[in-house]
């Protein structure tokens, strides 16, 4: 059976939604290892206490400490399926 008009609009549309979700995804994730990032290098590197990059970033203690303890993360996956690396 031959898709009608409608369903043709109707899947383009949702292909470009979802095209834009995971764009907005990958952007969202690096964003996020930038913030990290500088989180690691105001605690460690700067000395700044984790109460002062918590009042300024608004993470709580708690993961500001896991993200000191954490390896910086990768996003290739999410960039792949964008098609950004």
């Amino acid at each position: 059976m031959t898709p009608t008009l409608t369903q043709i609009l109707t899947t383009a549309v949702l292909a470009d939604q979802s095209a834009g979700l995971i764009r907005a995804e990958v952007r969202a994730q690096e964003q996020r290892e930038k913030l990290y990032a500088g989180v690691r290098d105001a605690v460690c590197k700067l000395g700044c206490s984790v109460d002062e990059v918590s009042a300024a970033t608004g993470l709580t203690p708690e993961v500001i400490k896991s993200v000191i303890d954490a390896e910086p993360a990768v996003s290739d996956e999410l960039a792949a399926l964008a098609g950004i690396v």
